[in-house]
């Protein structure tokens, strides 16, 4: 997973001392940078996000050496640790929360508002890590834009580590002293022993549910432990040195680094065994310590890595969300604009260096009122209820925007009912472009649009990839004769607002057979996990088998191919996955069973993030929310099995010309905005599509019996 925002941790720059090392400077200099030029430019540095992983170790390094030789004797030692960190990293940090939320009111539209403030709260109170694991690694969360407040993550797991490693530190030193034994030794064991249960579940976790363990800070914990161990094996072996095995080793390590900047992509599952490459690298960089004439400090320790380093720490600060907001202040972000962006960020950094870390830290130190203590609490309350007020707001917007009835029927009048929804691109509707491109007006409001969703969602009918698909929810809709098996991933689901009302007309039962990502077919999918591939495989089967137990009248099918087959590549998915569908075709076929495939609707996604952000933020421009049917219409291979059949109770529907022109195909149609992420149908657009589907059913399947009056 690629969604990297790492931390670089000030040094205290007040003095120049003999146990100053430049060349960590240097070093921190070199993380920040290919981690702002991963988030900048990543097709360039696709494994830029490794940079995370430097400052980690460099972290345990520096707080473990500091510990080793001044271990803390009680808790007002540890208390008084956690107040050094407070001054250096707080002011700035918050300074960056303020200034973002207040940038997202100007800037932002209200879509992401109430998100972001969430964001807000967790960054404040060094939480970010966990809320993005808990809520930011599932399927329907992918299109979910990125906020200003995500890089603090790793600002979060590096403050976890700092409440706690003091204190572990202290109890080995004193467990030492306690037994008569060498604290060196016993501190040195402590953390291998922490190095390897965190290394160990970290392998474990990244092949489980590589997205959650990215930002876990016990998958994160074994990469500190690694600069920890380096302080721990005593000065004397990091000491500065001049032969040639430390020269050696620090070309070595750099090396290792550039070599995981380079070669690493974001489809790796990490952290896992793979991070030891930039984690190994980082450590013997810092053990050999080499100032031979040839070594890489010439370069780390130039004036020119010597300013970045300083800077480091409030060039991380600044540099996202200047990332993350400023395509909303301006047409297009590209090069230019994004150089632009650099230039603000360095001169925000410096300033923020220069007044808040430094002056501002000896404020804090001077004053007899805003002690570190204060700081922190009053900070952390008025970032809070910044947070708050800015979360409420947006409740109140969206409680506003909910009257869904109301919206409608103000877009019906604006638009006429011969263009209203999915009508716009009808022969009937006179004034289609206009229609289609008016956003004066849309129901739902883009706000309330991003929670349009089928009530399948609400009931929970997926079976989901966060149980590697074991738990396989069946929802029943209706009490009728004729039994309908609705099936296929969530591009199934969405079609359920517009088959809702043929249940009740038509003396329907419903099934529905859906699951998150998992495409029904008759061949494993590669996921992130094997424990996924075999569950998806598995729920294909069981699905096949219940089909075929429950007798179905009719089955209708959907999914959308955003899985590849196990042993292909996404790009040569499409022969196989035909064959797979082919194969459950015929066996849903075999029992007797009408079956209808819906073609795949357009895929906003393939230009846009999410359709709800870009109707709030573009409402003068419509086109910016519109896209070549070429780009957004996906391939289908269970239509194309569907074809290659040639077997009259196996039918496919299209529906795409309700959301697309010949050429043309759009996120807004006739008022009702279409998609309520980048992909999914909102349930309002899909509700009024019912009659349309009804009728190329009851043609497609020539059934009477399947299409009687309730």
């Amino acid at each position: 997973m690629s969604s990297n925002q790492d931390l670089p941790i000030p040094v205290n720059r007040d003095s120049r001392t003999k146990a100053f090392r430049a060349d960590i400077q240097g070093l921190r200099a070199i993380a920040v940078g290919i981690v702002v030029l991963y988030h900048f430019w990543g097709h360039y540095l696709p494994g830029g996000f490794v940079g995370v992983d430097v400052f980690f170790v460099i972290s345990g390094f520096l707080i473990t050496s500091h510990l080793i030789s001044k271990p803390p004797k009680n808790l007002a030692d540890v208390a008084h640790f956690w107040m050094r960190r407070v001054k250096r990293l707080i002011p700035a940090s918050f300074l960056v929360i303020f200034a973002s939320v207040l940038a997202i009111w100007m800037f932002a539209p209200t879509t992401v508002w109430q998100d972001w403030g969430l964001q807000a709260v967790a960054a404040t109170f060094y939480f970010q890590n966990w809320f993005l694991a808990l809520t930011k690694v599932d399927y329907l969360a992918e299109s979910d834009a990125p906020s200003p407040f995500q890089h603090f993550w790793s600002l979060s797991a590096e403050e976890q580590f700092y409440f706690v490693w003091p204190v572990l530190i202290g109890l080995l030193i004193f467990a030492a002293v306690k037994f008569g034994l060498k604290p060196a030794t016993v501190a040195l064991a402590g953390i291998s022993a922490v190095f390897v249960l965190s290394f160990g579940y970290s392998i474990y976790a990244t092949a489980v549910e590589p997205g959650s363990a990215y930002f876990s800070t016990f998958t994160r914990v074994w990469e500190f432990a690694a600069g920890a161990l380096v302080a721990a094996l005593g000065p004397r072996l990091h000491a500065a040195k001049r032969d040639l095995v430390s020269l050696i080793g620090a070309w070595g390590g750099l090396l290792a680094i550039a070599f995981s900047a380079l070669a690493f992509t974001g489809d790796m599952p990490f952290p896992g065994y793979i991070a030891v490459i930039p984690v190994f690298g980082t450590a013997l960089l810092l053990l050999s310590h080499s100032t031979h004439r040839y070594s890489p400090n010439v370069l780390l320790n130039s004036k020119l890595f010597q300013f970045f380093g300083d800077n480091s720490y409030a060039i991380y600060l600044w540099h996202w969300p200047l990332l993350v907001l400023m395509p909303f202040t301006v047409d297009d972000f590209k090069w230019p604009q994004k150089i632009l962006a650099l230039v603000l960020t360095l001169s925000l950094a410096v300033l923020t260096q220069k007044l808040v870390e430094v002056r501002f830290r000896k404020f804090i130190d001077s004053s007899v009122v805003l002690s570190a203590p204060r700081f922190l609490v009053s900070g952390s309350l008025i970032l809070a209820l910044l947070s708050g007020a800015f979360y409420m707001n947006t409740a109140r917007v969206m409680n506003d925007a909910r009257d869904v009835d109301k919206a409608l029927a103000q877009v019906e009048k604006s638009v006429g009912p011969e263009c209203f929804g999915a009508a716009a691109l009808a022969e009937d509707c006179d004034q289609q472009q206009e229609a289609i491109g008016n956003y004066d007006v849309v129901a739902p409001a883009p706000i309330a649009a991003k929670t349009d969703k089928p009530i399948v969602y609400k009931d929970d009918c997926f079976a989901s990839q966060s149980t590697d698909f074991k738990e396989r929810p069946v929802c029943s809709y209706g009490d009728g004769d004729i039994k309908v098996a609705l099936v296929g991933n969530s591009h199934a689901a969405q079609w359920f607002p517009a088959l809702e009302p043929l249940v009740e007309e038509h003396d329907w039962t419903l099934d529905t057979y859906v699951a998150n990502r998992c495409a029904i077919m008759a061949e494993p999918q590669k996921f992130d996990s094997e424990s996924k591939t075999a569950g998806c495989a598995e729920l294909g089967t069981w699905v096949s088998e219940q089909i075929e137990k429950e007798d179905y009248d009719l089955v209708i099918s959907s999914n959308r191919q955003s899985v590849p087959v196990s042993g292909y590549s996404m790009k040569d998915t499409e022969e196989p996955a035909q064959k797979a569908y082919e194969e459950i075709l015929e066996k849903w076929s075999d029992t007797g069973a009408d079956v209808a495939v819906i073609r795949d609707t357009s895929w906003p996604g393939e230009t846009l993030d999410n359709v709800p952000d870009c109707v709030a933020s573009n409402p003068n421009d419509p086109d910016e929310c519109t896209g070549d049917a070429d780009d957004w219409i996906p391939m289908d291979p269970q239509v194309d099995a569907v074809k290659a059949l040639e077997d009259p109770s196996v039918v496919q529907i299209d529906m795409n010309d309700q959301l697309c022109e010949e050429d043309r195909c759009y996120s807004v149609v006739g008022g009702i905005v279409a998609y309520w992420d980048h992909s999914h149908l909102s349930e309002t657009f899909a509700g009024s599509l019912s009659p349309t589907l009804e009728s190329r059913l009851k043609k497609a399947l020539d059934s009477e019996e399947l299409f009687r009056a309730a």
